[in-house]
């Protein structure tokens, strides 16, 4: 007695944990999970530096994201129990329902018997007086070929009142496993990703125009340097820019070279990578490091003019016991009035060193101010740039694009296909044993409207059968 509780008892159990993972209800709460915390991860910058996010969180609330894995999402270990758990139901809920899948394949309805005649929908079953038994039945295959082009098979049966023959003919059995197909596909996408996360690479390279990188660092605070194998050369970079200084698109000229051998050779831009040796390049960003700036350095005391051409971060000395002068910096748009440059000024013979800004768009500035002896004037500045490139290395990729063609092909199966069947019965009439009755009975588990349709036409055509 003992034994056979603990029986019913495992038995239970395990029914419980099966009935659990199959469940529909455990589906769309893991559903609503991933879309909630893809949205989250969304929101949150992933793999940002420290310092990065201190700029827009305080040091409790960056602490606490990090702790429950918000700032690298994907690669987190509830992140990756969602997609087991939605991956163990998923295989749990195929699991339980394909056995009456199967059934179709391994036991095809083969006779038109009473239940099956009375289960069929009213408008796909047709009935009509028969004047003879065909001599052989086989016959009648031909004329049913050509009412409908199905693999048409018939046999024999003993009924109540005499011998009955019954064909049929079916097509599209396969349709019934297009929901599988898409939950195989499913599958396969989780695989690629999961193989991404794993064993996939996503970093950044900066590359100054006319130079060259072989390697690049991982994104996050823990940087990791990654060595392509290869070098990558930024040729050229081209910026355009709105009226009000902004930036309107960029392009990077890019050049691939391996063993000292150009490979490669494209015009990135954003959304338009270059790809090599599983390697990925996405324009991402861009900025200056320097230039050779135009100036001209105006005494207000001698109003003498002195043109000057300085590279960004390098001071210059003067002639003449002038002093010092340096181009700290270059902005694009300082406070949305467009090119600017700041200047350190030291003239030297005991003043104190101050420092200003200078405009473009507005060469009167400094004039206008009175507060100094002296002034500058933007006049140009010959910039240098460069490119800011996202790198990526995904393994499952092309995982996930085989699983994305394989739902494609699963959903037109489970949605524009169906399974249709045909039945047809010639029996002795019951009610006149002296003439046949037949009987025709249709099937579609789709698109049954469409199906009536096609139905009702061949009943017409087998009223013309002599």
């Amino acid at each position: 007695m003992t034994d056979k509780k603990e029986i019913n008892k495992k038995g239970s159990l395990g029914s419980g944990v099966a009935a659990f993972f199959s469940s529909l209800k455990l589906t769309i709460f893991l559903l609503i999970t991933l879309a909630l915390v893809s949205i989250i991860g969304t929101v949150i910058p992933q793999n940002m530096l420290r310092d990065d996010y201190l700029k827009v969180y305080k040091e409790s609330t960056y602490a606490t994201l990090k702790a429950v894995g918000f700032l690298d999402m994907y690669h987190s270990w509830w992140f990756v129990l969602i997609l087991a758990l939605l991956t163990i139901n998923l295989i749990a809920c195929s699991w339980k329902h394909f056995p009456r899948t199967w059934r179709f394949f391994s036991h095809p309805t083969r006779l038109l018997d009473k239940t099956l005649e009375k289960a069929s929908v009213p408008a796909l079953v047709w009935r009509r007086s028969w004047k003879v038994m065909p001599d052989d039945p086989a016959n009648l295959l031909p004329r049913l070929e050509g009412l409908w082009s199905g693999n048409w098979q018939w046999s024999k049966k003993e009924g109540v009142n005499g011998s009955e023959f019954h064909y049929v003919a079916e097509k599209g059995r396969w349709s019934r496993l297009g929901v599988y197909f898409v939950h195989l596909s499913i599958l396969v996408i989780f695989a690629g990703g999961i193989i991404g996360s794993l064993f996939g690479i996503k970093g950044f390279a900066n590359i100054p125009e006319g130079e060259k990188v072989t390697s690049f660092y991982t994104y996050g605070d823990q940087r990791t340097l990654v060595e392509l194998g290869f070098s990558v050369e930024c040729r050229d970079f081209a910026v355009e820019f709105y009226e009000s200084g902004g930036p309107k698109e960029y392009s990077s000229d890019l050049i691939i070279y391996d063993n000292g051998k150009p490979v490669k050779e494209k015009i990135i831009e954003v959304n338009h990578p270059i790809s090599y040796k599983g390697f990925t390049f996405y324009q991402s960003s861009y900025g200056s490091y320097g230039g050779i700036v135009d100036l001209e350095l105006n005494f207000r005391d001698t109003g003498l003019v002195l043109p000057l051409k300085l590279e960004v971060g390098r001071p210059l000395r003067l002639p003449e016991n002038w002093g010092w002068i340096e181009v700290l910096k270059f902005e694009e748009n300082y406070m949305r009035m467009g090119p600017s440059v700041m200047v350190l000024r030291d003239p030297g013979k005991g003043v104190k060193p101050y420092q200003f800004w200078v405009f473009l768009r507005f060469p009167k500035f400094g004039e206008e101010n009175g507060k100094t002896s002296e002034f500058c004037t933007f006049k140009n500045i010959e910039q240098l740039f460069y490119t800011g490139l996202q790198v990526n290395k995904d393994p499952g990729v092309w995982v996930v694009w085989i699983g994305c063609i394989m739902m494609i092909l699963g959903l037109y199966i489970a949605f524009f296909m169906s399974h249709r069947r045909l039945w047809l019965r010639l029996a002795y009439d019951a009610d006149n044993p002296k003439r046949l009755q037949l009987v025709l009975v249709g099937n579609a588990n789709k698109n049954q409207p469409s199906f009536e349709l096609e139905f009702k036409e061949w009943a017409e055509k087998i009223k013309t059968w002599d």
